[in-house]
């Protein structure tokens, strides 16, 4: 069996020459920075906006315990069923249960991060269960048999051609390249689904401790459908999706529009809290929601690491990051990917088994610069290596040459002895042997720079 890291190298084997996926993120990113400009002028203030949506999503993860509590009482109250899953298996196997109890067959699902997460897709075929994505980008990758590139828009590796390939392949019809006839075919097949529904599943950008709600924000009205349509709706988050009250929301929204599709707002905002009461014509028989832990625990009893699960999941820091930027988000086989995934991953999963992706940085730290929430990418990997080298997780090798780099680097003598050229030794014998072996790295100058500046200074 492989090993993460061999998967891993696979992966980025097959991304990293792939020039077309390398093109298809650097268009999202235009597009996206095309809208950016214009709804990020909504902000009178924009790193005071930034500062109450972190301030926010710290209260939140500082108080998890308690707003979690409220959270369930409110939402019980209002008639809605929590069910705590501990893991992916277990959230997974709860949300099979309850389609077998239900006897429904129709079943709707919306675009959810936290599906992906706990491998829901998988479960449900597992189980013979039959489904449609309601999302357009989840409905393409779905006929596809594919996975997310992006946390906001899954399928920006689809080209128009590759999309009317694919639908005029799998409902064999003679679908022009066309944008609008390509999603006016999909939502005339997807709306059919939407008659009759027994199941809506749908995630939640956000729970609301006060209120007892869970927020949803979209484009495409799908989720809305998929959770008011059907009898059952069924909601999943992490329980890092809390937010302390209902007025949270007038700073989270706007930024994670902003930040997550250039838009000062998106088209449909919605809380909901609970089933369909007496009296209204709308809404589900039954609400439950899952609340998945998966890992989340262990991040947050760490105090410094804690901070990464106040991520609102708007996906701007992939943009700036240049290792995502070549090898996509396949490498990461999660639903956290870009920045975000380097910190979680090794967290959830161990160091021993995952701290390489402690190295997929630069520590430009261009992607915290464009966090609406302010974490800082570059101080988690740094207290991450740490970790990996105190937990004896880092090879002995490694340590050994950073032993000799500090010495090096504390003493210009031992940079300019002549009889080992340190700097040569060191730039041949360790840099060139990059992680997968593609780095090309020039000579070094015969003269070192600060050869050069006696040289030409004197001094």
């Amino acid at each position: 069996m492989e090993t993460p890291f061999e998967l891993f190298k696979e992966d980025v084997s097959n991304n990293v020459g792939d020039s077309e996926l390398q093109q298809k993120i650097a268009s999202a990113r235009k597009f996206f920075l095309q809208g950016f400009d214009d709804a990020v002028t909504q902000f009178s203030n924009l790193e005071m906006a930034k500062r109450r949506a972190a301030f926010a999503r710290w209260k939140a993860l500082e108080n998890l315990d308690m707003y979690l509590i409220e959270f369930e009482a409110n939402f019980i109250k209002a008639g809605g069923k929590i069910i705590w899953a501990q893991d992916a298996d277990e959230a997974a196997s709860e949300i099979i249960g309850i389609i077998n109890r239900s006897g429904e067959t129709n079943i709707v699902k919306s675009k959810s991060l936290t599906a992906e997460e706990i491998h829901l897709d998988e479960a449900l075929k597992t189980n013979n269960k039959e489904w449609t994505e309601t999302d357009l980008g989840q409905y393409i990758l779905q006929l596809a048999e594919d996975k997310p590139t992006h946390m906001v828009m899954p399928a920006i590796h689809k080209s128009k051609k590759e999309v009317q390939q694919l639908f005029n392949q799998k409902f064999n019809t003679k679908t022009k390249d066309d944008a609008e006839e390509l999603s006016a075919q999909a939502a005339k097949i997807v709306r059919t689904k939407y008659q009759k529904p027994g199941i809506g599943i749908t995630g939640a950008n956000f729970i609301i401790a006060d209120q007892g709600m869970i927020a949803i924000t979209e484009n495409e009205g799908n989720v809305m459908l998929a959770a008011a349509r059907p009898r059952i709706h069924i909601a999943i988050a992490g329980i890092d999706k809390v937010i302390p009250t209902l007025n949270d929301l007038h700073v989270l929204w706007p930024l994670l529009a902003t930040f997550g599709t250039g838009q000062k707002i998106t088209s449909y905002n919605s809380l909901i809290k609970g089933p369909r009461k007496s009296g209204e014509t709308d809404g589900p028989e039954e609400m439950y929601l899952v609340l998945v832990d998966n890992g989340r625990s262990k991040v947050i009893a760490e105090e410094l690491q804690r901070n990464v699960l106040t991520c609102i999941k708007c996906g701007a820091c992939l943009y700036s990051d240049p290792v995502y930027s070549v090898i996509g988000a396949r490498p990461y086989r999660s639903a956290w990917m870009g920045p975000p995934g380097n910190v979680v991953i090794p967290a959830i999963k161990g160091m021993k088994t995952h701290a390489f992706y402690n190295h997929l940085t630069t520590l430009s730290a261009a992607d915290s610069e464009w966090c609406p929430v302010n974490i800082n990418f570059n101080k988690l990997i740094l207290d991450h290596r740490k970790k990996a080298v105190d937990q004896q997780t880092t090879p002995a090798t490694e340590k050994f040459f950073y032993f000799l780099w500090k010495k090096a680097m504390l003493k210009r003598d031992i940079i300019n002895w002549k009889s080992l050229k340190a700097g040569s030794f060191f730039m041949n014998t360790i840099f060139t042997k990059s992680t997968m072996g593609l780095r090309q790295m020039p000579p070094p100058a015969k003269e070192t720079f600060n050869e050069l500046w006696k040289k030409r200074t004197g001094r």
